[in-house]
């Protein structure tokens, strides 16, 4: 939904201060009052509009979805549509205390969203605004709602709503976001950066002793979003199998997910009876919860390894083509592990977020297809089913090498947990 002219709020188009929108904005109406909440979203995250208003959205699921299947319900008055925002250069000397200051978020990626709260907690405490808001959290709203202090649109934002706000800021105006998908970046780093302020007190770095008198509550998250960065099934069971003495394992996986499934259907045979497994949870701040409650994690580049910067759980982050050094901020509550890979093409921590197309339209990584980064210029759409269906089989380059030499992982992890634990 890229933004346009036509859609553009009334204003004076000489004040510097103000830039449109980059987020993508869809307008639409109801005619009768209507209520919904996002996928894997808590009921609190539950939104209720009322016919007749007209109202925003940047979700492209939920246009799709609800909006577009039901023509006798909702009408789409606009698909292009920017409002006028403060503009980037004005973030960090304009004053907000006192003021309500809307945030716009242009991401659904849960680390992101992790970053963005703990941005926000310090620009709670440091700009002193009289109320904070997030616009379409969607599926990552619990992590705002857990946090108690902001206020959450979840999927949509009504005109009249809109006018409560007194500053409307769009993170996706953001620099550094525009070239994640080759190299990531501290989300949390950057926005204080761009707003010049200094981390939040509430959600300090710890690195906190685990437990030595009694049974560890372990949790293993091996899968990630994309495939390049879950962790190996052959590698999953040897970690399994070096802590299963510390304590009781607890193994989650979501089977939303076709390789959450595949993944599932593998390591199941061969779990020790002991280890529970979690298939799903029902929402993201049950996710978030069972993170927080755990004594000691293992995590694949994924959602729960920024989660646990929240509650400071310890533990080991694994990575595979993203810099850990990077996604972990300025965080050591989890230590972090990358896997030694280094080929012809291509070395970790290569940078890559996700699994790229290329020109002749096969997917992988630049040392699975064995080209450099500028010839993989897409990211694959859709599900793509025999695509996770064959990297699962046949993981790339660095995931493979961490599925055949799993034992300099499971060496740091017992040696990391061994420390901890040191009086």
């Amino acid at each position: 939904m890229p933004g346009n002219t036509r859609g553009r709020d009334k204003g004076d188009k000489s004040d510097r201060r103000r830039q449109p929108s980059r987020t993508g904005l869809l307008e639409f109406s109801a005619r009768q009052d209507f209520h919904y909440r996002p996928n894997n979203a808590s009921p609190q995250a539950e939104q209720a509009g009322t016919g007749g208003g007209r109202f925003l959205t940047s979700a492209q699921g939920f246009a799709n979805q609800v909006l577009v299947r039901a023509p006798q319900q909702f009408h789409i008055h606009d698909t292009q549509v920017a409002i006028n925002c403060l503009a980037r250069a004005e973030w960090s000397v304009t004053r907000y205390k006192n003021r309500r200051i809307l945030f716009f978020l242009p991401s659904q990626a849960l680390g992101n969203n992790v970053c963005t709260l703990l941005f926000l907690q310090a620009f709670l405490e440091h700009c002193q605004p009289r109320e904070v808001g997030v616009f379409c959290a969607q599926s990552a709203s619990d992590i705002y709602l857990r946090a108690g202090n902001i206020t959450v649109y979840a999927l949509w934002l009504s005109r009249k709503e809109r006018r409560r706000w007194d500053v409307v800021i769009d993170l996706g105006h953001l620099e550094s976001r525009r070239n994640i998908e080759f190299w990531p970046v501290d989300m949390e780093a950057d926005l204080l950066a761009a707003f010049k302020l200094t981390p939040s007190t509430r959600y300090a770095n710890q690195r906190a002793p685990v437990a030595s008198d009694r049974p560890l509550q372990i949790g293993l998250f091996p899968l990630a979003s994309s495939p390049l960065r879950t962790l190996p099934v052959a590698a999953t069971l040897a970690i399994i199998n070096a802590l299963r003495d510390k304590g009781q394992i607890t193994l989650c996986l979501n089977r939303n997910q076709r390789q959450g499934l595949l993944f599932s259907k593998a390591i199941r045979p061969q779990l020790p009876p002991t280890v529970d497994v979690i298939e799903a949870f029902s929402s993201i701040g049950d996710l978030l919860e069972s993170v927080g409650q755990c004594d000691y994690i293992v995590a694949a580049d994924s959602g729960p390894a920024h989660m646990a910067k929240l509650s400071a759980v310890p533990g080991v982050a694994v990575y595979t083509s993203a810099p850990g050094d990077v996604l972990q901020g300025r965080f050591s509550n989890l230590s972090c592990w990358t896997v030694p890979y280094v080929g012809d093409h291509c070395a970790a921590p290569c940078g890559l977020a996700g699994v790229r197309i290329s020109r002749d339209g096969q997917v992988g990584c630049m040392g699975s297809l064995g080209v450099p980064a500028e010839d993989l210029p897409k990211t694959p759409g859709g599900k793509h089913t025999a695509m996770v269906d064959h990297l699962f089989q046949n993981p790339v380059p660095c995931v493979h090498q961490l599925r055949e030499h799993s034992n300099d992982l499971v060496d740091f992890i017992v040696a990391d947990l061994n420390d901890r634990q040191t009086p």
